[in-house]
């Protein structure tokens, strides 16, 4: 190094990249930052990141490590510029002093603040700034993105090189020559560090990255430098300490394992016979699950698997054998499991952890539940206050899986080795949101398993579709089951991924595929598998020896007559199951069955509770109907409940009641009627009533029509009168589910249904599909077809960010509420008597964490009508205004600070907008317009 470069040297150690909260006594060097972020990229590369994400970004180890290491080495280079250095020394006059007096030029005001963001101006370093070295423009993209953003190509118009836009924003000046030297050796001295870390001897030994190679390690550089920039794992310095070499390595090895992050899974399972998952589940597979093991143990290049079998055959069981094994063909980290509820991901989360931690045998792992909702799920809070898996004095993992703090963050949920959630989670890799690259490395790394794919509308399908066509480019396999898919639903998806495996993967223009079957498309065989294996389509149709069962429909047209029905059915015990569309019509129901049923027991599950009844009711329908139920607990005993009964409830009815819905939700709840049936020689621990044996469901229907206007508004007309069109007297399971399936959804036939009413609905249907496909595109990132990273998030988009995250689900508006009472002090309580034993809450006192965490679980969103247009700001605006008056300090509090909550009086009643509402443990919410109860006290 010469007399000058060594000048040079010292000066460029002056840059600041961080403060402290007293910004007067504590500070980080830029090149330390930047060589504590080049230490973590490489032992994120070298001890976490799995195989999978290598091959999906198409390096090789050599090429994705030194990659790693110097991008972390150079990711703030946008930091060393006149315009960053002014606005971090604003709070520091001393090392303000301290740059300036060394030449730099830093000036205090700025004509062009904002349009020189760091990481955007370190990629036009990189890519323009510097004679010495050319970096490639993929490499600096990258650099670009490290907070989460791409620069997007209308950032600056006109000018295609930021740092001829804005040179005083980069060199403090357009006229000094000497700063500008100084801060052009500074970006040099930086690229030198990085490349002697990386261990290259030129930017030309860096591979030019292809689109899918940026956006991983773009998330792997968002990772390391999150990391790096937490000082509880990297301490700040005080102002007179400038760093020193000698720190290196062991402040990285520290930081590291402070961080104490969870060995990366691997999976050792090549092949899985019947032995081994016998050990993994406690029986021996069955049809269903040895095709699928077949499938997988003999694809080469396992793809996309589309498993179509019946309710409570074991699709659960047969996806999680075959990941296990596509883990290890793929070397990858972990699975992700997805499910269409946040009530189905809760239900699953007990039986995925015990898998996982199974096949945690060798490593200690980390697990995630991923939803909205994830830290109100008690069993999962107390995972999370354990921290990670528990270590005994001789440093054994007592528990291979622990949840693991730093992946609680929800931009890293999908970071995690095993994560069950909703499978909003792996829509969302495919909207156009902040941070998006995240949720890519997360993926690419795991086997993704979706389940209920049939549950999803047309909008939800934009984004799963789009995301298999990342998956597919990543060459990540994916798992998909379903008991009611459509077939030309299941050739879109298939079609989806295959494509784009060829395309984005393999770099063809024009898919070369191949089907095994001609008649795959079409084919309604089942139990079916379908999957792929590189560009090969291939099919089989699995042969169970289990009878169908038949269930008898009946219909009744009033609530009186199902009534009477159910009440005979159940005279010599047995238990029932009533859904219906809406949550107002179930409870009509339940109220009419209280008045006219005697000696039955009743007990109503609906959305509308709060989040612990929900949990309590779940768990006291599974006690009561469950599979480990008995005749005492199941006799005379009526469920009722809405569409949360329908999916991923293991439960068992004797007998069924059921609104009209489309086939395949009917399909999916006629499959909780008499689940439990005797297999493989075990007797069951109840035996069905007389009047039971025979299995039956009752279509209830709205007098003279077949369904009420709250069915219509719901799933519209079109699907429902198709449905009722084909219904007869009977159904076989599984035999006719593909038949009734394909029969509703294929559109080519009307099913002699040809007057004007159908036609209208018809149309009404096929545009509201479009409609949604189109609302969808809104928020949809791009394919993986283009060659950069960048532009790949609009600008405009930016203030939308949280309205984008709901946008995966064309849901219908709503309003969340936290629900809590008031008592005639004016103290603040629970609407049930306290359950958690708590002191009396003030609104004059800030609740305490463990005091916040519980109102902050007392959530549920009101009735639709309340969110309806025409009055939705008037009930925000009286909630916000009854919030200011009564609950100002409560807003201090982190788990309720923007939240807001409805008071109740003392007797669980208030009124809002001219709505009564009441809530009860037995009931849930209830509302009715105040002009009704009036008009009832006339009476």
């Amino acid at each position: 190094m010469s007399t000058t470069d060594q000048g040079y040297f010292s000066k460029y150690r002056l840059l600041m990249a961080k403060t402290g909260r007293d910004p007067e006594e504590e500070w980080l060097p830029l090149w330390m930052h930047l060589k504590d972020t080049a230490g973590i990229m490489k032992k994120l590369a070298n001890k976490w990141i799995p195989e999978s994400v290598l091959a999906a970004a198409g390096l090789n180890s050599d090429q994705f490590l030194a990659t790693a290491i110097f991008l972390g080495a150079v990711h703030d280079i946008g930091k060393a510029t006149s315009y960053f250095q002014s606005i971090i020394t604003q709070s520091c006059p001393q090392k303000y002093e301290e740059i300036t007096g060394s030449g730099f030029v830093v000036n205090k005001k700025y004509r062009s603040a904002g349009k020189t963001p760091h990481a955007h101006a370190g990629q036009w370093i990189l890519q323009n700034g510097m004679n010495e070295f050319k970096v490639h423009e993929s490499q600096s993209m990258v650099v670009g993105a490290h907070h989460g953003k791409p620069i997007h190509i209308d950032f600056f118009m006109g000018e295609p090189d930021m740092i001829r836009a804005y040179p005083v924003n980069f060199f403090g000046s357009e006229e000094n020559d000497s700063g500008k030297a100084l801060w052009e050796a500074s970006w040099y001295m930086i690229t030198v560090q990085a490349m002697k870390l990386a261990g290259i001897g030129s930017t030309d030994e860096l591979p030019d990255l292809a689109l899918e190679a940026q956006v991983l390690l773009s998330g792997l550089l968002i990772t390391a430098d999150w990391i790096a920039s937490n000082t509880d794992y990297f301490p700040l310095l005080t102002l007179d300490d400038y760093g020193d070499e000698s720190f290196y390595p062991q402040r990285v090895n520290d930081g590291w394992k402070r961080v104490t992050f969870p060995e990366g899974w691997h999976s050792e399972i090549h092949i899985m016979d019947e032995k081994l998952f016998e050990i993994r589940f406690g029986f021996l597979p069955n049809e269903v699950q040895a095709h699928m093991l077949r499938a997988v143990n003999g694809s080469q290049t396992p793809g996309i698997f589309i498993l179509e079998a019946q309710m409570g055959i074991g699709k659960t069981e047969a996806a999680l054998g075959a990941a296990e094994v596509l883990a290890c063909r793929k070397e990858s980290g972990g699975i992700f499991f997805g499910l269409p509820t946040q009530a189905t991901s809760n239900g699953l989360f007990r039986r995925l952890y015990n898998w996982g931690a199974k096949v945690s045998e060798e490593t200690v792992n980390a697990v995630r539940l991923a939803h909205g909702s994830a830290e109100f799920n008690e069993e999962y809070h107390q995972l999370a206050l354990q921290g990670s898996a528990y270590v005994d004095e001789d440093g054994q993992a007592q528990d291979r899986l622990g949840v693991h703090p730093w992946f609680q963050g929800n931009k890293r949920a999908l970071l995690a080795d095993f994560v069950i959630g909703t499978v909003d989670q792996f829509l969302m890799a495919s909207l156009k949101r902040k941070h998006f690259m995240l949720r890519h490395i997360g993926l690419a790394g795991k086997v993704v398993v979706i389940d209920e794919c049939h549950a999803y509308d047309a909008y939800m399908n934009e984004y799963l579709e789009r995301s298999l066509q990342w998956m597919a480019a990543y060459g990540v396999p994916v798992i998909l089951l379903s008991a009611t898919l459509p077939s030309e639903r299941r050739k879109t998806l298939i079609d989806c991924y295959v494509k784009a495996y060829s395309k984005y993967r393999l770099g063809k223009r024009k898919p070369e595929i191949t089907y095994t079957r001609s008649d795959w498309k079409e084919n309604t065989v089942y139990p079916l598998l379908t999957w792929s294996d590189g560009e090969t389509v291939k099919q089989a149709d699995i042969q169970q020896d289990i009878p169908d069962k038949t269930v008898k429909l009946r219909y009744v047209d009033t609530i009186p007559d199902m009534i009477r029905l159910m009440d005979e059915r159940l005279q010599d015990g047995g238990c029932g199951c009533i859904i219906a569309n809406t949550v107002k019509a179930a409870q009509e129901i339940y109220t009419a069955c209280k008045e006219s049923l005697e000696h039955v027991r009743l007990i109503l599950y609906h959305a509308q509770f709060t989040m612990p009844d929900r949990y309590e009711k779940e768990k006291l329908l599974l006690e009561k109907m469950g599979k480990a139920s008995d005749n005492s607990d199941r006799n005379r005993l009526v469920l009722i409940g809405t569409q949360v009964l329908e999916q991923s409830l293991d439960y068992d009815a004797d007998i069924m009641v059921t609104q009209l819905c489309p086939i395949d939700l009917l399909l999916q709840r006629i499959g909780r009627l008499h689940r439990h049936n005797k297999r493989d020689g075990d007797e069951e621990n109840y035996s069905r009533p007389g009047r039971l044996r025979k299995p039956e469901c009752i279509i209830l229907r709205d007098g003279d029509g077949s369904y009420d206007s709250g069915s219509s508004a719901v799933y519209g007309e079109y699907l429902l009168m198709r449905t009722g069109q084909i219904l007869g007297t009977e159904i076989k399971i599984p035999g006719d589910i593909p038949y009734m399936v394909q029969k509703v959804y294929d559109q080519k036939n009307d099913l002699e249904l040809t007057d004007e009413i159908y036609k209208t609905a018809k149309e009404k249907y096929i545009n509201t599909l479009k409609t949604k496909k189109q609302g969808a595109k809104r928020y949809l990132l791009n394919k993986p077809s283009q060659k950069e990273i960048s532009n790949m998030l609009d600008t405009s988009e930016e203030s939308s960010e949280k309205a984008a995250e709901a946008s995966v689900r064309d849901s219908v508006s709503s309003i969340e509420v936290l629900l809590m009472k008031e008592n005639e002090n004016g103290d603040i309580l629970f609407v049930r008597d306290d359950p958690y034993k708590m002191p009396m809450l003030s609104s004059y006192r800030t609740p305490d964490h463990e005091e916040g965490r519980m109102i902050a679980m007392q959530r549920l969103r009101l009735p639709h009508i309340f969110a309806a247009a025409w009055n939705k700001k008037e009930i925000i605006e009286e909630l916000e205004d009854r919030n200011r008056k009564r609950l100002a300090e409560w807003q201090l509090s982190p788990w309720l600070r923007g939240e807001l909550i409805l008071l109740l009086g003392q007797d669980n009643r208030t009124e809002l907008n001219g709505y009564l509402l009441s809530y009860s443990f037995e009931k849930g919410l209830e509302y009715k317009r105040k002009e009704e109860e009036d008009a009832g006290k006339r009476i």
